[in-house]
């Protein structure tokens, strides 16, 4: 159904037939009327008469001529009305009981059967989801006499409204659109733009202006005159009478896009190139195939891509080619295969199995067959296993553990010290770098200052200079100041000196906008002795207050930015530290670029931060670590027991990082474990079976359990390799 909203006790459901109906468009200063009637599915118009209105007084009489118009072109009478309306008809997104009244009496005055009523941004999405197909992504902007309304329209509904009431100009228009910015992450790269007058010079203002700061890519803007914003209101009430969009019929008013573009490489700004047939970039249809060629299905026949078929990526000639250089590749080395081939037959003890197989019958030859397969098989899995497999002796032994603490350094560019409690560090660096928008919030009083020109009089008998900027005060308090230097003679008899000269108000604003006839005092001299009067208006004084830049929008967005940034820089050093430590208070940043595109106090509604951040941190190696406390306590520990890095714990740690150095502190745990001497254990169950193994290495009174784990795990691998670099031993302690 469509988004028809209906009113209270006037407006019912229409039932679909044939008869004449008409849509009735009311924005701030114009009235569009439309009939249409169903040709089947389809919408098809019959009339339109448009007229202007100067106020509500005058709506019925100018709404009567426009359906007038639109019933001589129809020839035919209309039966029932849906109301379009602009958003100065509604109030909190309700339609006013003031709009109500008015829509009610120009209803009973006409005669007119209404039924329903819809806002314009809802009818022309539903003009876009008929002409495109698609659910439209869009910035909607209705450009009308002293108001104008813009709405996001995403996912089919409208998300975000703002509205101005005054007349609009290109500084408005996108400092709405700058609001809805806020109300999302990214605004679509669509503007439609209705209501606005063909002879305005807003339109070429629109195609010139500078819309980087909101969008990603430059908007594509396209401009529906009046007609069709009418046709909208009548597709968007068939559209509720069908329970379905309608069938599209070709709409007379076409909308018409702004600043259209064709870029170096022939690509048309707004057009889907998927839609556009070039015959110089299809290739001419082949006739017939080589033998060679087969047809091949691709990823272009489908939605998706064929990633496990190659030869889908690869042309015919490429495939020649591979084809060519493998068969190539295979003719230059049968030479060397062949003659190795025949030494194995004639050297080996094959061809005696093949002369045995010659003697025997077929079942007799299947079960040699079998045993002899078997055979080899047990042969290659006993020289895979004391060749290719390793053993892993996991030894879990019952241990004592002991608490320590512990102070270290870890130093770049230097390498394991023992005697120093020095290990090796390693610098690494990252970097972040984004930019970030916000709306600004400031408030600032700017203005033009009132101009005027003054007769100064000399009083007294001897001629007077002042210069320029010399301060003169009106009557009321209003100061202005002396544009230039001037020189007023003396007075003669009772007539004082005069001269003229321009002055400018000290504060801007309308209030210094003087009528004539004031006389002004000097702020420095007796009023008995000189003085000033104008004898025309000053004028030029206006105060506009406006938004701009504060400290605080600097440093919100500079510390939210900071934030992110010193969070990706952080994420980038993690990435490089592989199995290295890297502790937050190891970590120094700094800022490498910050550049705001405005200044504090500069007339601006949003705000834009380009940064660079830098992260460098100090990081080790965690074994060589524990390699150093593990060596600390060796003379700490009773004779026969050890301490092995791979059994410390660290427990607490602290971190100070100062220049290329970090300082650690802490304590560990080191888990004791008997004295093993893993060269003469190796030697004693290498070649032996893991049962075997076990046994041997179970003769220490501290080992509570063994395993053996071979890898790879082959099958049939059963002893331990004689391969004694082949034995690693892995100590767990319980």
């Amino acid at each position: 159904m469509g988004p028809l909203t209906k009113l209270t006790k006037l407006f019912k459901k229409e039932s679909l037939e044939a008869a004449n109906r008409l849509s009735l468009t009311l924005t701030v200063d114009r009235v569009l009327a439309c009939i249409w009637t169903f040709d089947q599915d389809q919408v098809k118009f019959l009339g339109y008469g448009q007229k202007r209105f100067a106020n509500i007084d005058s709506l019925i009489h100018q709404t009567a001529l426009a359906i007038d118009t639109a019933g001589e072109q129809a020839k035919s009478d209309i039966s029932k009305t849906v109301f379009g309306l602009s958003h100065n008809w509604f109030e909190d997104g309700e339609l006013s009981i003031e709009s109500s009244k008015i829509l009610k009496n120009l209803s009973q005055d006409l005669e007119l059967d209404p039924q329903a009523f819809v806002s314009l941004p809802a009818a022309i999405n539903h003009l876009l989801k008929i002409e495109e197909s698609i659910t439209p992504q869009v910035i909607l902007v209705g450009i009308f006499a002293d108001f104008c309304e813009v709405h996001l329209l995403k996912n089919n509904k409208i998300t975000a409204t703002y509205t101005v009431d005054s007349q609009p100009t290109i500084g408005k228009i996108i400092q709405l659109v700058g609001q809805l910015k806020s109300a999302t992450e990214d605004l679509p790269s669509r503007i439609v733009i209705y209501g606005l007058d063909e002879k305005s010079p807003l339109k070429d203002e629109i195609a010139k202006a500078d819309w980087k700061d909101l969008f990603i890519h430059e908007p594509k803007i396209t401009v529906l005159d009046d007609e069709e914003l009418a046709k909208a209101v009548a597709y968007t009430q068939a559209a509720d009478i069908l329970g379905y969009e309608p069938s599209l019929i070709a709409v007379s008013g076409a909308s018409k896009e702004i600043g259209k573009k064709v870029d170096e490489f022939g690509f048309i700004e707004g057009e889907d190139i998927l839609k556009v047939v070039d015959s110089d970039l299809v290739p001419e249809e082949k006739t017939s195939k080589t033998p060679e060629e087969t047809e091949v299905v691709t990823g272009k026949d489908y939605a998706v891509d064929f990633t496990n078929q190659q030869s889908s990526d690869k042309s015919a000639v490429e495939e020649t080619q591979l084809k060519q250089s493998i068969d190539d590749s295979t003719l230059a080395n049968y030479g060397q295969k062949q003659t190795v081939s025949e030494e194995l037959i004639t050297v080996g003890w094959l061809p005696k199995i093949l002369g045995f197989f010659k003697k025997r019958s077929s079942s007799k030859k299947l079960a040699v067959f079998l045993i002899i397969l078997l055979v080899l098989i047990l042969i290659g899995a006993f020289i895979a296993s004391q060749t290719l497999t390793k053993a892993e002796i996991v030894i879990k032994v019952n241990a004592k553990s002991q608490e320590s603490n512990f102070d270290a350094t870890v130093v770049t560019n230097s390498s394991y010290d023992a005697s120093k409690s020095q290990i090796a560090g390693q610098e690494i660096t990252g970097e972040a770098e984004n930019s970030q928008k916000a709306v600004t919030t400031g408030n600032k009083k700017l203005g033009d200052k009132a101009k005027g020109e003054v007769t100064v009089f000399n009083w007294t008998t001897s001629p007077k200079t002042f210069p320029s900027q010399t301060t003169i005060i009106s009557k009321n308090g209003l100061k202005f100041t002396l544009d230039s230097d001037i020189e007023v003679a003396s007075r003669s008899a009772s007539t004082p000196g005069q001269t003229k000269v321009t002055t400018q108000a000290v504060d801007f604003g309308p209030n210094s906008n003087l009528d004539t006839g004031n006389d002004f005092t000097f702020q420095e001299f007796d009023e008995l002795l000189y003085s000033a009067r104008n004898d025309s208006s000053f004028t030029g004084g206006a105060e506009r207050q406006v938004t701009v830049v504060s400290q605080d929008d600097l440093n919100k967005l500079e510390k939210s930015l900071t934030d992110t940034l010193n969070e990706k820089a952080k994420e980038n050093l993690k990435s490089k530290t592989a199995n290295l430590k890297l502790y937050d208070q190891a970590i120094v940043t700094k800022v490498l670029k910050k550049n705001f595109d405005k200044k504090l106090d500069e007339e601006a509604s949003l705000l834009n931060l380009d940064m660079k951040i830098q992260a460098d941190a100090i990081v080790y190696d965690e074994t060589e670590l524990k390699n150093l406390l593990s060596e600390s306590i060796k003379d700490k520990v009773p004779q026969n027991l050890e301490s092995r890095a791979g059994n410390i714990e660290v427990i607490d740690i602290n971190v100070k990082r100062k220049n290329n150095t970090l300082s650690l502190s802490g304590k560990y745990q080191a888990n004791l474990t008997p004295k093993f001497d893993e060269e003469n254990f190796k030697s004693r169950i290498a070649g032996q079976s893991p049962k075997s193994a076990r046994a041997i290495i179970k003769e220490i009174p501290e080992v509570s359990d063994v395993t053996v784990n071979f890898s790879p795990n082959l099958p049939l691998v059963g002893l331990i390799p004689r391969n004694k670099s082949k034995i690693v031993f892995k100590f767990e302690t319980t």
